[in-house]
């Protein structure tokens, strides 16, 4: 009897964590601005959650919305150039949905910038994950369209 009680408690625990894991999980605004202006208010101090947060709203709906669009894109490249270990290991350890929409982003920047210098940041991250070789084609992919070529 107290063997089961037991094996009941640590069945509920599970089961909460489980549960609470997958609603924190789904609570994400698509194209949520204030998660941008977080980040970039907080760009010296930026945590995992935070870069999760922001990295959670790109959707294929916010094209649309210009100002996002354009404020998001600027801040996700300016996120990799000063925190490529974090940006990766977001990537790396987050259950994202948008991933593709991410890498997307990546391979269409708004503005220029040094292509290469962050290239080899992102390189420079060590992951046993494969996402951090996706980010680095598609920031290859939009120095290409620039007419840059990278230096592996």
């Amino acid at each position: 009897m107290r063997k089961m009680k037991t094996i009941q408690k640590i069945l509920t625990i599970a089961l909460t964590l489980t549960l609470s894991t997958s609603i924190a999980q789904t609570d994400c605004n698509k194209c949520d601005i204030e998660k941008v202006k977080t980040v970039h208010d907080n760009f010296d101090n930026l945590t995992f959650k935070m870069v999760n947060d922001f990295l959670c709203t790109f959707d294929n709906s916010c094209e649309t919305n210009i100002e996002y669009s354009q404020w998001s894109n600027e801040i996700l490249y300016k996120v990799l150039d000063k925190e490529p270990e974090l940006t990766i290991k977001v990537l790396d350890q987050s259950q994202l949905d948008n991933i593709e929409i991410l890498l997307d982003e990546i391979e269409s920047p708004i503005h220029d910038f040094d292509y290469q210098k962050i290239y080899e940041k992102v390189l420079e991250v060590k992951t046993e994950k494969d996402f951090k070789q996706k980010v680095l084609k598609s920031i290859e992919l939009a120095a290409e369209r620039e007419g840059i070529k990278i230096k592996k």
